[in-house]
């Protein structure tokens, strides 16, 4: 009976705490906003990722260097997010944001969030699926050659229902 009191307390802690950590962020996130470099406000990029991925960090940089202001939240395990912001199962990647209202899932570019917040269509988020090599995060260079061969992908949208559609097509 002790073990199960315990065990109770320790799981309402860390679930309030998770709690009370995402709540606060999602308020401070809604606070501020930076402009891109199409001059279209954008608001706070509240990120989550793990400590162990390399992409994720990269991908929170390409954000940086591109005006965003993002905050960026270290998980142990971040599928709590993913199932808070209902991401349907076969578009979730390594990391996810939350930027205004909307719920961003992978390795998706500065300029699919730009034309997200240009036409603000009436959705939940968008998604790269995987992690498709020269997507942001998942540069590669060879010091051998030049070149580099970089997948076309899709950046899709997605509902609260799980409706997919695809928002962007890139071609780096």
């Amino acid at each position: 009976m002790a073990f199960k009191k315990s065990f109770f307390k320790k799981h309402l802690l860390k679930t309030l705490l998770f709690s009370g950590f995402l709540i606060v962020n999602i308020f401070n996130a809604q606070k501020s906003s930076a402009k891109n470099q199409d001059n279209i406000d954008i608001p706070k990029v509240v990120s989550y990722r793990s400590a162990s991925c390399s992409c994720c960090k990269k991908w929170v940089n390409h954000l940086r260097q591109n005006g965003l202001e993002v905050v960026d939240n270290i998980l142990e395990d971040v599928s709590g997010i993913k199932n808070q912001y209902k991401i349907p199962n076969n578009l979730r990647s390594c990391h996810s944001a939350k930027i205004g209202n909307y719920a961003i899932e992978g390795h998706v570019p500065i300029e699919s969030i730009t034309k997200l917040f240009k036409e603000k269509p009436i959705i939940s988020g968008i998604a790269v699926s995987g992690m498709p090599l020269g997507s942001p995060g998942m540069e590669m260079h060879s010091h051998e050659s030049h070149s580099h061969n970089y997948e076309n992908y899709k950046v899709v949208s997605f509902s609260n229902s799980g409706k997919t559609k695809i928002f962007d097509k890139i071609s780096p």
